[in-house]
């Protein structure tokens, strides 16, 4: 090509880029109902394939695109098998996704999010990679169920000897206030410490955490309250058929053929009778700021004054603990018991039923243990 037909073909692409939007600039394909596969660099298709190296970042973009997907309420059932298989599912009651889309969410650059890649204090979002980076990565991740209107359910099984993920994912953040600043959070960048800090972030949907039974009575709860008496004018969420359930097997094959959760009958039994409480969602979640002086370090053990240890000191040592301390600590021994005792096949029963007395300078703490069955 020599200088003059260069010079025409600049002016030509300057002209295109004069009168087309960024928008049409952008796309490369429409494929209806709000979706398009974006045009992208190499560079940022690239970096985009290196956000999937931990089993945090696997949470953290099934979590945002439920809560880009308008959701109000976000569930995330977080359970290890053989202690090398997470497993994830992660359920929305957001637009859903249509038929005629679902099979091409996981493809390179598709995405709903037309206006612009989103950069959010958790990293670069809407590239239409996160899908398609994941099943890169991961052993298996699938669309197990949505209706436009309805909501969604996604479920990923990673190998954690490939994809890491934090060794601790049993402990809740804490609150760190330094001398004359706001409280910060603190502790391990877990997935409990992830969803807290999206929890906390404002005008996002409520979010839910915990083992698949956890989050199955808490859905059934919900779809009880909301959709047992009837069912108002519109789209249903995805869970909204748990309201007519009473039967335990029922309820385990609606679990796992619609919400990709595999719990036993036997712990359906449970929850149809209210032994598997629902949970609070992680905005509810009493954390209380730890004062910190000049040169205290996160670490460091949370300043007292020369007033209160006084007042403490006269007490029984057993005594001091408050029981908000006592109900903490009944629950961190019940997760730390559950880590050991999954290779002894067993677990707590229920955390609520953990006794602990006290005497003098003692404390006992009484375990009910049964099987480990709780999937």
């Amino acid at each position: 090509m020599d200088q003059r037909d260069k010079s025409k073909a600049d002016r030509l692409l300057d002209f295109v880029k004069d009168v087309a939007s960024e928008r049409s600039l952008r796309i490369e394909e429409e494929l209806g109902y709000g979706y398009v596969r974006l045009r992208i660099t190499e560079a940022e298709r690239r970096q985009a394939l290196q956000d999937i190296r931990s089993v945090e970042d696997v949470v953290r973009e099934l979590f945002r695109n439920a809560r880009d997907a308008g959701a109000r309420r976000v569930y995330v059932a977080f359970q290890k098998e053989r202690d090398r298989y997470r497993n994830v599912a992660v359920i929305d009651d957001g637009c859903g996704i249509p038929p005629e889309i679902q099979d091409r969410i996981f493809d390179s650059r598709v995405t709903s999010k037309i206006e612009g890649v989103l950069n959010d204090p958790f990293g670069v979002h809407g590239r239409g990679m996160a899908l398609f980076s994941m099943r890169a990565a991961i052993d298996q991740v699938d669309l197990v169920y949505s209706e436009p209107g309805c909501g969604a359910v996604i479920k990923a099984v990673i190998d954690t000897r490939k994809v890491p993920e934090k060794k601790d994912q049993s402990t809740y953040p804490r609150l760190v206030q330094e001398e004359g600043q706001e409280p910060v959070l603190a502790g391990t960048r877990n997935v409990p410490r992830l969803l807290v800090e999206f929890a906390l972030a404002g005008d996002g949907p409520a979010i839910y955490l915990g083992s698949n039974a956890e989050v199955l009575a808490t859905l059934l709860s919900q779809a009880r309250r909301d959709w047992g008496g009837g069912n108002p004018a519109g789209p249903a969420p995805v869970f909204a058929g748990l309201a007519a359930i009473t039967e335990a097997r029922v309820l385990r094959d609606f679990a796992a053929g619609r919400l990709g959760l595999q719990v036993s009958e036997r712990n359906c039994f449970r929850i149809l009778e209210g032994e598997i409480p629902p949970m609070e969602d992680l905005s509810a979640l009493p954390l209380k700021a730890e004062r910190r002086g000049p040169g205290d370090s996160l670490a460091a053990a949370p300043v007292e004054s020369t007033g209160r240890r006084g007042r403490l000191q006269g007490q029984p040592l057993a005594k001091r603990l408050s029981q908000q301390d006592l109900d903490s600590l009944a629950a961190r021994f019940a997760d730390a018991f559950n880590q050991v005792g999954r290779d002894y096949f067993m677990q707590v029963l229920d955390p609520s039923k953990i006794k602990i007395r006290r005497k003098r300078d003692r404390i006992t703490i009484s375990l009910p243990l049964c099987d480990d069955d709780l999937e």
